[in-house]
């Protein structure tokens, strides 16, 4: 949109001055129920950008209980203030930009694409059934969802309503119910709740050329996902998720080029095996309680390039933190995790079955079985630990500092590491 109005006449833009400094101060009000195309001057605004940048410049525009159904939009909507209004239909919105706009207390029921979106707010809104509000690539996350309810209670997965952002977009103490939430460059989450919902990035099948696929940042902070949420198959860059409840939380088959952080969850199962972390992977001050298949908590922890495991309690169920993309009988020279920490961690039965890394080092923590079994370690250290079973049956090391401590069984068939004396 052009910065600045530019009249076609000194009269012209004289006359539009004035008509605005007659204006209320924030801008136009429209009360009443009534259709868009019987707004008069501002329908013809909303139908054209450059008329209204024209006339109006930047002053707001507050459109009150407006009905939106069979009129069409294809071109740019800027400071506009959406109050109270109805939104129904299907594709009859298709823009190219919506910015500094604000929607407050709008019902959304259909398909609309709003282009590129920046500065806009949506106020306390409802999206209904198996709508799609679509938001372009060049969107970013001053795009905001606030208070906003996204209800699809058929919540099936072949009939899902989505916000669909291609670019940033941000969701604050919003609810989804049946809803995909959409980030492909920037997805963040705060205070939010989710029941059969999904959370999406970009996907690799719409891109003929893979290389422009985005890989997205995902923020998710103090929500509630117990009752359900799908982030599986997703292409990230980073991930972060805090202070959050779960019920199980899975990111199978999902990729991040960059770092990933799961920190501070208390309430729920957590399982990040079968994904493809290429950054650092830090799990810390988390309490895994929640039984899932057997195990309380499972991290591909040999697939990063560091991996941190701090500060984590769990149950009596097994803690598997290795990849379970099958077993690794070859060195491989150097290995894809160049560290592996596990410190302070109270964990009755770990295994670290099949790793393969330069550095596995596990300290201070509290087991009662410990399993390190057919492992191809550069350096493998034990410090500080209290001990019932450890069993490294087959794995092989360069170096070790591992220090026993009484009362430990122990158990190393077809490895090649040597006790020291027993603390």
């Amino acid at each position: 949109m052009p910065s600045n109005p530019i009249p076609t006449t000194r009269r012209r833009f004289l006359a539009s001055f004035l008509s605005l400094a007659a204006a209320p101060a924030e801008g136009f009000s429209l009360f009443g129920k009534k259709r868009a195309r019987d707004l008069g001057k501002v329908y013809e605004y909303l139908k054209d950008a450059d008329l209204r940048l024209m006339e109006a410049g930047r002053q707001r525009i507050t459109i009150k209980n407006a009905y939106f159904s069979d009129e069409k939009f294809s071109d740019q909507w800027w400071y506009f203030d959406f109050v109270d209004c109805e939104f129904t239909g299907q594709y009859i919105i298709s823009l190219g930009w919506l910015g500094n706009c604000t929607f407050t207390n709008c019902n959304f029921n259909g398909i609309f694409g709003f282009g590129s979106g920046v500065d806009t707010k949506f106020l306390r809104c409802s999206v209904k059934g198996e709508s799609i509000l679509s938001f372009g690539k060049a969107t970013l996350d001053s795009t905001v969802f606030e208070q906003c309810s996204f209800v699809n209670t058929l919540r099936d997965h072949n009939h899902v309503g989505a916000i669909m952002c291609h670019g940033e977009i941000l969701f604050i103490d919003c609810k989804a119910e049946g809803f995909a939430l959409k980030g492909s460059k920037k997805l963040t989450l705060h205070h939010c709740t989710t029941i059969s919902a999904e959370l999406n990035s970009a996907t690799p099948g719409i891109f003929s050329d893979v290389s422009q696929m985005p890989y997205s940042d995902f923020l998710l902070e103090n929500c509630d996902f117990t009752r359900g949420v799908d982030a599986t198959d997703l292409e990230l860059n980073n991930f972060t998720m805090r202070n959050c409840k779960v019920g199980v939380f899975e990111t199978v088959g999902s990729t991040s080029l960059g770092d990933v952080l799961i920190e501070n969850i208390k309430v729920g199962h957590v399982k990040i095996s079968a994904s493809d972390f290429q950054g650092k992977l830090t799990v810390k001050n988390c309490s895994f309680f929640t039984p899932y298949k057997g195990h309380s908590f499972r991290c591909g922890g040999c697939v990063p390039t560091h991996t941190l495991l701090e500060n984590l309690t769990c149950s009596t169920n097994p803690v598997d933190v290795v990849s379970t993309y099958g077993p690794r009988t070859e060195w491989k020279d150097p290995p894809p995790n160049k560290s592996f920490i596990i410190r302070n961690c109270d964990i009755p039965h770990l295994h670290v079955d099949w790793a393969q890394t330069e550095h596995l080092r596990i300290e201070n923590c509290t087991f009662d079985t410990l399993l390190i079994r057919n492992g191809r370690i550069g350096k493998l250290e034990i410090i500080d630990c209290s001990l019932k079973k450890l069993d490294v049956s087959n794995t092989q090391v360069k170096e070790q500092n591992i220090r026993i401590p009484k009362g430990c069984d122990t158990l190393a068939t077809g490895s090649n590491l040597k006790w020291l004396p027993a603390e």
